[in-house]
């Protein structure tokens, strides 16, 4: 909803007429290429979480992935810093057992590792290339130490973790959750100190960015966006123009294909418990 209220305020506060004008010369063939983007890049993100998962010991097929990728997608786009993205653990564990300690563990690093890869991709584009050659040389350097740059998570001692969890997981309310908690840091270690599952992640992440357009989902981009623009120069008016494309061609698809997605993975739990009893 934060997301949702800053892309009404960045068009209310630019004139939505303008923005209408400017929309309506806006080519077509343009906007169903972007479009057809969100295709590979669900496909892609589907199948890195289904890497992730089976690296601790469950499988889910494409089949359920799918669907269930779509919707998360949708509930992180409209949640800040894309906290919805955590119903994804609470569906694979309708749609094939998987322990909510372990996908909540999947989760969080993809989230966490994909946040990392973004900043060091995006330091390293920013400050190096420009030195010819040799910048780009220590791009790719810089990239692969910063693939394995969460091996050193294991430099620091669980006790520094328990002592937090315990902390975060006082009270009568938060301590049922501390044997989960515990787990579900035990699952992310064991997906942080794996440098083949680092490597294959690092790659699908990378190529995710390159065809999402390295977007952030925080909700807040459009926001982002438009400032990033103003600062080059760019009216406010077609900055937000940007921004509304980027919507049109990204979220509001992946809404509706989520919507679908979500009734489709209702169905398969129904169909799934009846087969139970």
């Amino acid at each position: 909803m934060l997301g949702l209220a800053l892309a009404a305020a960045v068009i209310a506060v630019s004139h939505p007429d303008r923005i209408w004008a400017s929309l309506q010369q806006v080519e077509l063939l343009p906007l169903i290429e972007a479009l057809a983007l969100n295709v590979p890049v669900v496909v892609l993100r589907a199948y890195r979480a289904q890497v992730v998962v089976a690296h601790l010991d469950h499988r889910v097929s494409m089949r359920h992935m799918m669907p269930i990728q779509l919707v998360g997608q949708t509930s992180s786009a409209l949640t800040p810093a894309a906290s919805g993205d955590f119903v994804r653990a609470y569906l694979w564990r309708r749609s094939d057992s998987v322990p909510l300690r372990v996908g909540a563990a999947v989760v969080m690093f993809e989230r966490l590792y994909s946040l990392w890869l973004l900043i060091a991709v995006s330091v390293l584009l920013i400050t190096l290339p420009r030195h010819g050659v040799f910048g780009w040389v220590a791009v790719a350097v810089g990239l692969a130490l910063g693939t394995v740059a969460p091996l050193l998570f294991e430099l620091f001692p669980p006790a520094i973790e328990k002592w937090a969890l315990a902390k975060v997981t006082r009270g009568r309310f938060f301590g049922r959750f501390a044997d989960g908690a515990q787990g579900m840091m035990d699952h992310f270690r064991a997906l942080m100190r794996a440098p083949i599952l680092l490597a294959w992640t690092s790659f699908i992440s990378i190529a995710i960015f390159i065809l999402s357009g390295v977007q952030i989902w925080l909700g807040s981009a459009d926001a982002i966006l438009v400032t990033l623009f103003a600062g080059y120069g760019v009216t406010v008016t077609l900055a937000a123009t940007v921004a509304v494309l980027l919507r049109a061609v990204t979220t509001v698809p992946q809404a509706l294909a989520g919507l679908a997605a979500y009734a489709m993975v209702q169905k398969g739990s129904t169909e799934a418990e009846f087969e139970v009893q």
